[in-house]
């Protein structure tokens, strides 16, 4: 789980920005929207607002590519490819600098920090520390390695030699099953990131995983009002000339020529149907490609949420409500703020321009976020807790009158005269 989570000198965030899960301590509305854990209370779930190209998505590329590279920057090391990290590009100094990467993070009962600063050639700095008391377990300056002797005895003179410029310690350590780091690259894993506006990897996960969800997936879909009473999935081995001769004229040049092993995929829905009086004579079937965007949407990102909450994972979703009824978002964050739904504390993070969901019924003040760019194109993120608003506030009504910032300045709106 997730206590809070630092970017610096990446994308449009010039400057250290740190989101936090620690629940405000004066704040005891919504009391099934936190969690204990050794002493520490957390947020199950934080909702960012902000005008597009305010930052809000950039903070989504920050957490993606945090995780991506501790998982992958040994493999990329290999094959000597350049780190993918961009730093704010919009100021003659911090072009030229690393960016900046911190987690608070807990394992089990232990708590860690853990971070490292990077550029597209070079891992600049690097380090870990375990709590209480901060204690270092490594530092990382360029080549140079100092790890604590006798809480870290993990760290070798042999795999500090093979720690390449381009790699990360931590990735090292835990590829040979170094008990430490393992357990937090362990931990950094459990952190999923995706996007709400790009349904084919999360459509393809939801059916990969469709048989062991099924039960739930389909009590999701109840639950969501689709109208569904049934949901079957086939999937078959076919020849790629009777995959094409299937497939419509504009998508048959698509098919990869040569291809000895081809698998064509059906969905299908079922519907109840009735008769003039109401009473039920059967189901009929649907194709999948039938039914709203909403509903298909809803389906891809339904194994998604079951296996966060299931595992106890922590779930980044950038555009939550795309394609999405604000009732339907609204069903989600309450799985996320429940007891008895979250009984493995798994924690959402989400961007959204759904102003219904700001109402001090549904989320407190620390779990509402902003971000908002400046005139030289700097992001800030901010919560509604650090502006002093009071709990029982219309959050939602507040922030359309611009008393939070995080807006778009449009000067035709400017002019109230001018729109009846």
């Amino acid at each position: 789980m997730i206590k809070n989570f630092t970017v610096g000198n990446f994308q449009s965030f010039r400057d250290k920005n740190t989101l936090c899960l620690e629940r405000q301590a004066n704040d005891d509305s919504l009391k099934e929207s936190f969690f204990t854990n050794q002493k520490t209370e957390f947020l199950r779930s934080v909702a960012i607002y902000g005008a597009n190209a305010s930052g809000k998505s950039n903070l989504w590329k920050a957490l993606l590519f945090f995780r991506q590279f501790i998982t992958n920057s040994l493999q990329s090391s290999l094959v000597n490819e350049k780190i993918q990290v961009m730093p704010f590009l919009l100021n003659t100094k911090t072009e030229n600098e690393p960016s900046f990467f911190e987690v608070e993070i807990y394992a089990g009962k232990k708590r860690f920090q853990y971070g490292f600063e990077v550029s597209s050639k070079k891992v600049h700095k690097e380090w870990l520390f375990e709590f209480p008391n901060k204690k270092k377990l490594f530092e990382r300056t360029n080549d140079e390695i100092d790890h604590n002797p006798i809480h870290f005895k993990e760290a070798t003179a042999d795999l500090k030699k093979m720690t390449r410029p381009n790699v990360l310690f931590l990735t090292v350590l835990a590829s040979y099953n170094a008990e430490i780091s393992r357990e937090v690259v362990k931990e950094i894993q459990k952190i999923e990131v995706m996007s709400g506006n790009l349904h084919g990897s999360t459509l393809d996960y939801s059916v990969q995983k469709y048989r062991e969800y099924q039960k739930e997936i389909l009590d999701f879909m109840k639950e969501a009002d689709f109208g569904i009473t049934d949901l079957t999935i086939d999937e078959k081995e076919v020849s790629p000339e009777e995959l094409i001769k299937n497939l419509p004229l504009q998508f048959r040049q698509l098919v990869p020529v040569g291809q000895e092993k081809m698998f064509q995929r059906t969905i299908k829905t079922s519907h109840s149907k009735f008769k003039p009086d109401g009473t039920k004579v059967g189901d009929v079937s649907f194709d999948f490609s039938q039914e709203s965007t909403g509903t298909q949407h809803f389906f891809a990102l339904s194994a998604p949420f079951i296996n966060t909450l299931k595992e106890g994972k922590v779930l980044i979703v950038d555009e939550l409500d795309a394609s999405l009824h604000p009732f339907l978002c609204r069903f989600i964050l309450k799985l996320f703020n429940s007891n008895d739904r979250n009984k493995n504390n798994a924690q959402l993070i989400f961007t959204t321009h759904d102003v219904s969901l700001l109402e001090n019924e549904i989320l407190r003040r620390d779990q509402v976020w902003f971000t908002e760019k400046d005139k030289f194109g700097v992001s800030e993120l901010y919560s509604l807790a650090e502006l002093g608003e009071r709990k029982e506030a219309s959050f939602g009504k507040r922030y359309l009158e611009g008393r939070y910032g995080a807006l778009p300045y449009i000067h035709y709106l400017e002019d109230t005269d001018q729109i009846e």
